[in-house]
């Protein structure tokens, strides 16, 4: 998901005034990173958003949009650079939307993650004495995604979205995805079927392809399900089924999970938000039931097939609905909600429920804050571990693993 111009005052959390469009120059000293990518600056008491920067430079920027309380703005030359500016992999960087830190050595990438996790969980979620562990590296920096979105122009072109305008730019490779699905992308360039989306998925362990809708080229396509690898277990899914996009850091996050769930033995565990089953496989061969809940429609149809022969329950339905329905003798609780995190309904659920200890996978670090706040205001839950791990290296994406226990 790529940041527009019109994007960072929600990011932030700032309900503003609309812009007003201006042009000056100024010269900046860029202090820290903000949660959606920009370096941040101040002129005239007023915080300025920088895309493309690192705290430490100093630049020369001009200023495009003036809100009530923030301002926009673009480098026009950076006057003392970082050590860790590096030279972007990708000719698309800066232009395309999906990337945002290639301009920055990798280890500084983790540590700016690992910094705004914290920041994050102090400003939204009022903790002022969590340690928040190193970001756990990602095995692959580059040619890490397992999966594209391709969007299609009129003439067929496939491409993404330039950022600045939201208008359509054609791509003929992209350095974060797996190598064989730059190959593919040689293969179906000029073939989309414009207003549609153009879905390539690949499992490197099982050597297999999805490229959904059906198009006429000389590859395969139209696949319903591919096969992925984690862990040594296979995993059905769908064309349409969520998946996470980094294989081998999956099973790092897996790993984790089951750590903090310790011990399983003789447990009833709750997944929500389970999708085609990713971590209730693991769980359900340890535990005494599992229980999955999701709502779509192609993940559940996956969830039953990756969960034969293992002592797993689904519930189809929102999590949010069905966490109410759940009796009261639930022992574990695994979370992995959408960007948008828990809805309030389903965190004042979780409080009625009360699990020994839950598991919060999160891919936003703001929701997950708000969220950590309301579960441990009441006294409830100590918030015991905050990793973060780094499934969307050169982007400002943050995979994080909370660990909760009840009081």
């Amino acid at each position: 998901m790529g940041m527009t111009r019109n994007s960072v005052g929600k990011m932030m959390g700032i309900n503003d005034s609309p812009a007003t469009s201006i042009d000056q120059t100024v010269d900046l000293e860029l202090h820290d990173m903000a949660h959606g990518g920009r370096a941040l600056g101040r002129h005239e008491g007023m915080v300025v958003f920088v895309p493309f920067g690192i705290p430490g430079e100093r630049v020369l920027a001009r200023i495009y949009h003036k809100h009530k309380r923030y301002a926009e703005a673009e480098i026009i030359d950076i006057i003392t650079p970082s050590q860790d500016r590096v030279i972007p992999k990708c000719p698309y960087f800066g232009v395309c939307g999906g990337c945002h830190y290639q301009h920055i050595r990798y280890d500084r990438q983790l540590e700016i993650k690992r910094h705004i996790v914290e920041s994050l969980l102090s400003r939204i979620g009022g903790f002022r004495d969590i340690k928040v562990l190193p970001t756990i590296p990602s095995p692959r920096e580059y040619y890490y995604r397992n999966s594209a979105r391709f969007l299609c122009g009129q003439q067929g072109d496939l491409g993404f979205t330039d950022w600045r305008s939201n208008s359509f730019i054609k791509v003929d490779t992209c350095p974060i995805m797996d190598e064989k699905i730059n190959e593919v992308l040689q293969h179906i360039q000029g073939h989309g079927l414009p207003g549609e989306n153009v879905r390539v998925r690949y499992s490197r362990q099982k050597d297999e392809l999805v490229i959904w809708p059906k198009l006429s080229v000389d590859l395969e396509t139209g696949q319903q399900f591919h096969t992925q690898v984690l862990l040594g277990r296979e995993f059905r899914v769908s064309a349409t089924s969520f998946f996470q996009v980094n294989t081998l850091q999956a099973e790092n996050l897996i790993r984790i999970a089951l750590d903090e769930l310790e011990p399983l033995e003789g447990k009833t565990v709750v997944d929500a938000y389970c999708g085609v089953g990713t971590f209730t496989r693991f769980i359900a061969e340890r535990a005494e039931l599992t229980i999955g809940i999701e709502e779509s429609p192609s993940a559940t149809a996956d969830f039953r097939y990756n969960m034969q022969g293992l002592k797993a329950k689904l519930i189809e339905g929102r999590a949010e609905k069905e966490l109410g329905r759940l009796p009261n003798n639930i022992d574990r609780l695994l979370l992995d909600p959408p960007r948008t995190g828990c809805e309030p309904e389903a965190l004042e659920t979780i409080l009625e429920l009360a699990p020994e200890k839950i598991v919060y996978v999160s891919c936003d670090p703001a929701t997950l804050a708000r969220d950590l706040k309301v579960l441990c205001s009441t006294g409830a839950y100590r918030l015991k571990k905050v990793q973060p791990v780094d499934m969307f290296p050169q982007t400002f994406h943050i995979e994080t693993i909370a660990s909760l226990e009840l009081l």
